[in-house]
C-alpha cells in the first residue's frame, strides 16, 4: 500500500508548487465575469468563464479602487493577476490586481508593454530626474486654457508665491491631436528657459487621459532641459508622463503647491534670519568694544613714543650685527679658498708619491716572478696532481709528469731516476 498523505500537507505542497512557478505570478487573463459580488468590505468576488472553463477570482479593496468602470455580470474583461491556491477550500483561484473591460484591455496591455520598454531604456531612471527649484520665480504651465483645474493652479500660485512670474501655454489635453500639441508647447517652453514647467490636467475617464500615455510625449519629456512636474487627473490616475517626469503630483493643485513655497513661511524664516544676524552683529560690537578698552588701558599703548623708540634701537642693533656678520663672512671666505688650494696641492703630491711606490713594487714583484726564471731556460716539473716535484723521491718509475717551460708544457713519463749526489 502506498504512503498515506495528509490532506492539509498535500494542499500546502500544491500551493508551494503553484506559488513557486514564476509564470503564474503576473499574467493577463481574458474572460467573462460571472457570479459577481461586490462585498461591502470593498472586495470583489467573481468567476472568469471561457467556454466551459471557469476559475474563481478575488480582487481586494486596495485594488478595486483603480477600476474605472462599473463591473457587471457577463462583461468581457482582461485582468492582471497571479495564480495561487486557497488552502482552506483546496481551490485554485486568481488573485486580481487590475481589471479593464475587453475594449480598454487591449489598450491597457499595449500601454504596459510600452511602459516596460521605456523602463528598460532608462526613461524612468531616478538618476536622470532633475531637481525641482525651491524658490521658482519663473513658472510655465501647460494645460487647457479654461477649466477648474487651471483656475485652481493659478489661485494656489497667487496665494502661496505671488512674486513668481507665470506663463500659460494653452494646450489640447484630450483627443487625437492633444499629444502633438503638448509636445509643441513643451519645446517652446523649454527654449524660453523657465525655471520649472507644470504639465497639468483635471480628472477624467481613461479615454480622456489617454493622450498622456503617448510614447512620443514621454520621450519629449525625457529630453527636456527644464524640470517638469506632472499633475494629471486624480490621485489614483497614473499615466506614462508621470513615470518619465522629474516629479509626479497626485493632482494639478498639488503640483502647484510643490513648485511654490508659502510666502508667509518664507517671510517668517527671513525675519528669524534677520534677528539672528542683528544679534550676532551686536555681540561682535560688544566684544570689539571690550577688546579696545582692554588695550587702551595698557601702559605700553599710552606711551607710543617709548614703543617706537625701543623698536628703533632694536632695529639699529640688528643692522650692526648684520654688518659684522658680513665682514666675518668675507674674511672666512678668503681663508676657505686658501685652505682649499692647499688641500688640493697636498692631495696631488700624495697621489703622485703613492703611484711611484706602486710602480716600484710591481717592478720588484715582476723581477722575482717564477715566470721570469723560465725565460732564462729553466723549467718546473709537476706530478699528476699539479704538485711541484722537488726531489727524485717525489716520483716513481712509470709515473706521468708534465714539465712547464716558458712557452708551454711537456707531458712525460718517468723511466728511471738518478741520484744527483
Amino acid at each position: 500500500m502506498s504512503q498515506v498523505v495528509e490532506l492539509r500537507k498535500l494542499a500546502a505542497y500544491v500551493k508551494r508548487a503553484i506559488d513557486g512557478d514564476p509564470k503564474l505570478r503576473s499574467l493577463y487573463v481574458k474572460g467573462e465575469i460571472s457570479n459577481f459580488t461586490h462585498h461591502r468590505s470593498g472586495h470583489m468576488y467573481f468567476s472568469l468563464k471561457d467556454g466551459n472553463v471557469s476559475m474563481s477570482c478575488v480582487m481586494f479593496a486596495s485594488h478595486t479602487r483603480n477600476v474605472k468602470f462599473q463591473v457587471r455580470e457577463g462583461m468581457q474583461v482582461i485582468v492582471l493577476c497571479s495564480v495561487s491556491m486557497y488552502e482552506a477550500r483546496g481551490s485554485v483561484q486568481l488573485y486580481v490586481t487590475n481589471m479593464q473591460s475587453d475594449g480598454e484591455g487591449d489598450l491597457y496591455l499595449r500601454l504596459e508593454q510600452l511602459k516596460a520598454q521605456l523602463h528598460k531604456e532608462g526613461l524612468f531612471a531616478v538618476e536622470h530626474k532633475k531637481q525641482i527649484p525651491t524658490y521658482s520665480m519663473d513658472i510655465a504651465i501647460i494645460s487647457a486654457k479654461t477649466g477648474a483645474a487651471i483656475q485652481d493652479v493659478f489661485s494656489i500660485i497667487e496665494r502661496r508665491w505671488p512674486a513668481a512670474k507665470v506663463k500659460l501655454y494653452p494646450s489640447l489635453v484630450q483627443g487625437e491631436q492633444a499629444a502633438s500639441n503638448i509636445i509643441q508647447n513643451l519645446r517652446i517652453a523649454d527654449q524660453n528657459h523657465h525655471e520649472v514647467i507644470l504639465l497639468v490636467r483635471g480628472g477624467g475617464s481613461i479615454e480622456d487621459l489617454w493622450c498622456f500615455n503617448d510614447e512620443m510625449l514621454a520621450r519629449q519629456i525625457y529630453t527636456m532641459q527644464t524640470p517638469i512636474v506632472t499633475g494629471v487627473g486624480h490621485e489614483t490616475d497614473t499615466t506614462l508622463v508621470d513615470y518619465v517626469s522629474d516629479l509626479r503630483a497626485p493632482t494639478p493643485s498639488a503640483a502647484a503647491e510643490i513648485v511654490t513655497p508659502d510666502i508667509h513661511e518664507v517671510e517668517m524664516r527671513l525675519q528669524e534670519i534677520k534677528a539672528r544676524a542683528i544679534r550676532k552683529v551686536e555681540q561682535l560690537l560688544l566684544d570689539s568694544r571690550s577688546e579696545l578698552l582692554y588695550y587702551q588701558e595698557k601702559p605700553l599703548l599710552s606711551n607710543k613714543d617709548a614703543l617706537t623708540k625701543d623698536d628703533a634701537l632694536h632695529l639699529q642693533l640688528i643692522v650692526q650685527r648684520l654688518s659684522k656678520s658680513k665682514v666675518y663672512y668675507e674674511r672666512n671666505a678668503s681663508a676657505l679658498i686658501r685652505a682649499k688650494e692647499r688641500l688640493y696641492t697636498s692631495v696631488k703630491q700624495y697621489s703622485q708619491k703613492q703611484r711611484q711606490d706602486y710602480e716600484k713594487k710591481v717592478a720588484l714583484l715582476d723581477a722575482y716572478s717564477p715566470l721570469k726564471i723560465l725565460n732564462r731556460g729553466y723549467a718546473v716539473t709537476f706530478d699528476q696532481d699539479d704538485h711541484v716535484i722537488k726531489s727524485v723521491n717525489d716520483v716513481h718509475v712509470g709515473q706521468g709528469i708534465h714539465i712547464r717551460l716558458q712557452d708551454g708544457e711537456i707531458k712525460a713519463k718517468v723511466e728511471g731516476e738518478t741520484d744527483g749526489k
